[in-house]
Order: C-alpha cells, then sequence, then structure tokens
C-alpha cells in the first residue's frame, strides 16, 4: 500500500489553518508544482502537520492515477421550501495545517499563499482551535462517531490495486451556528437534536426522525438502526472557529476523511431531506456551511512524483 500523508492521521495541534488556492488566468503550473513542494519541506523543517488536497480539475493536470468518482462539490438544496443548502464553493488547492504553535502554522501557509502571489488567489481561509476535550461550540463532543483510531486508515484510504490507492477523498466545510437560537432550547431538546447525551455523547434510544445521528450513522439497512453494523464510515477532523468584529461569527470547520466520496454526498443529501430521507436534519435549523469543497489527498510516493 503507498503511504497516506502522514498528517491524516497525525495527533492534531491546538492551532488549524485552512488555505484554499485557485489559479488565475494565466497560471505557471511548473510554479504552483514548486510551490507545493517548497510548502512541504518547509512544514517539516517547521514540525507543521500539512495535508495538500487537491480539486478534481488540478489532479487531473497533475496525475493519470485520478481516483474513481471524483466530483466538483455541487450545491446542496433542501426542497421543503426552509430555504436551508449546503452551500458548493470548490476550489483547486488546499492547505491544511495544524501545529501546537500557532506562529509556526501562521508562516508555513503566509509563505505559500505569498510565494503563489500572481499565480493562485485565496478565495477563503480559516484558523480554528480545539475547544476542550474536542468540543463543538454547541458543547458536544465532536467526532465520536469516528471509528476507532486502528480502523481509521481502512475507513479513509482508497485501497490498493484501485486508482489513488493510499490517499483520501476530503470533504471541507466551514459551518456557520447560531449559538443564540441554539442556547435557547433545554438540554434535552438538544440532545434530541445531536442524537446523543450532551455531557458524555451517549447514544440516544430511540432515535427523533430529525436527529442528526440519524441522518449521518450509515449503517447496513435503515440509518441509524443500532442492530446493523456501521458502513461507509469516516473520519472527521473538525475544529470550531470564532470570527468576532461588527459581527461575531462562529462556529465548526467540517473536515473528514474517507476511502470513497459517494457516503460523504449520502450523508450531506440525508442531512438536507434528499433522496428519500424524509424529515430534514434538524440540526440545519441551527448551522450550516458557508462554504463546501472536495478534495483529494494523493498518497507521499504519488505525490512526490506529481510534483516532480
Amino acid at each position: 500500500m503507498p503511504t497516506p500523508q502522514p498528517a491524516i492521521f497525525a495527533e492534531m495541534g491546538q492551532h488549524q489553518w485552512y488555505v484554499h488556492l485557485s489559479r488565475v488566468d494565466g497560471a505557471d503550473l511548473d510554479h504552483i508544482k514548486s510551490v507545493i513542494s517548497d510548502t512541504r519541506a518547509a512544514a517539516d523543517a517547521a514540525g507543521v502537520n500539512l495535508v495538500v488536497g487537491l480539486g478534481p480539475g488540478l489532479l487531473a493536470e497533475l496525475t493519470d492515477d485520478v481516483p474513481d468518482d471524483f466530483q466538483d462539490f455541487v450545491t446542496i438544496e433542501s426542497e421543503d421550501g426552509s430555504g436551508r443548502e449546503a452551500k458548493g464553493t470548490q476550489e483547486e488547492l488546499l492547505f491544511w495545517l495544524n501545529s501546537p504553535d500557532k506562529d509556526k502554522v501562521w508562516q508555513t501557509q503566509y509563505d505559500a499563499r505569498t510565494a503563489l502571489a500572481g499565480h493562485m488567489v485565496v478565495p477563503r481561509d480559516t484558523n480554528t482551535f480545539i475547544l476542550g476535550d474536542s468540543l463543538d461550540m454547541t458543547g458536544f463532543i465532536d467526532g465520536t462517531g469516528n471509528p476507532e483510531p486502528e480502523n481509521e486508515p481502512e475507513a479513509a484510504l482508497v485501497p490498493d490495486g484501485s486508482p489513488g490507492a493510499g490517499g483520501s477523498f476530503i470533504l471541507a466545510q466551514r459551518w456557520v451556528h447560531d449559538l443564540d437560537g441554539w442556547n435557547q432550547m433545554s438540554v434535552e431538546e438538544q440532545e434530541k437534536v445531536f442524537g446523543r447525551t450532551k455531557p458524555d455523547s451517549e447514544r440516544l434510544d430511540p432515535q427523533e426522525d430529525f436527529s442528526h445521528l440519524s441522518h449521518v450513522e450509515l449503517r447496513e439497512g435503515a440509518t441509524a438502526d443500532a442492530t446493523k453494523p456501521k458502513r461507509n464510515e469516516i473520519a472527521r477532523r473538525s475544529t470550531p472557529y470564532a470570527f468576532h468584529g461588527a459581527v461575531s461569527v462562529v462556529g465548526l470547520y467540517f473536515m473528514a476523511f474517507c476511502r470513497e466520496q459517494a457516503p460523504f454526498r449520502e450523508r450531506l443529501r440525508a442531512m438536507y431531506g434528499l433522496d428519500g430521507a424524509g424529515v430534514r436534519d434538524r440540526l440545519t435549523d441551527f448551522s450550516n456551511p458557508a462554504s463546501g469543497s472536495f478534495y483529494f489527498a494523493p498518497s507521499t510516493e504519488a505525490l512526490d512524483a506529481m510534483l516532480a
């Protein structure tokens, strides 16, 4: 099996930075490749965890080893008249950096985007942090549904012998929370929305049909049927963010890895009540994505070959 990018499974540092880039007219692909190579070397030297994600268009220009079913992120709209949607903002290149040291993360991403000036623009970037014991700002533990650590590679990596082997599909979204609305609910109501208890993240039984867990916990058979084995698991690496100014914006930067892209799309479409899911995930009454992109993180060997 080719070697996955090590930062996918590394222990996350307290400080995260997600930088999304796309090419401008006249961009030099060789220059972009050189900067990606330099950024990998700089991150290694600084002890910064770095994952390089490539969008469908850019990946296809760099290699013939393109994984199956790699699509752009297209906005997903609910059909219940609520206007809720998972917004698509597909870009071409993602740098995901994290470290215990914010200054090292900042310097590494700053040098990369500066070197790419004139060739790529940064439509969006987000710096995030770890809150308490991996808490979301809603007060619930994030990532409880992850596979056991020893099983995460099987869930996250394209298997040997398949196109893109050793790589991983990425879903990257910035979710915006309505914390004022959320905090007006009782803890019992909040737990019904999540489908888990708030203090210790124990799974509720039975699940409400509007619960988040009932939409995203995929099982053999009916979704969230705890009597059946899980399928199409994902490895979540999400962290909260906060922008405070004239208007405060807070939420969760959702980052996840999977051996296939389709399970991401299945979960998102179910959350918005599509494909026979019935009722929309009630969590979308309190949080919705301001951005959404799919990327692919090639194996280290594949990335080395692309950038040579």
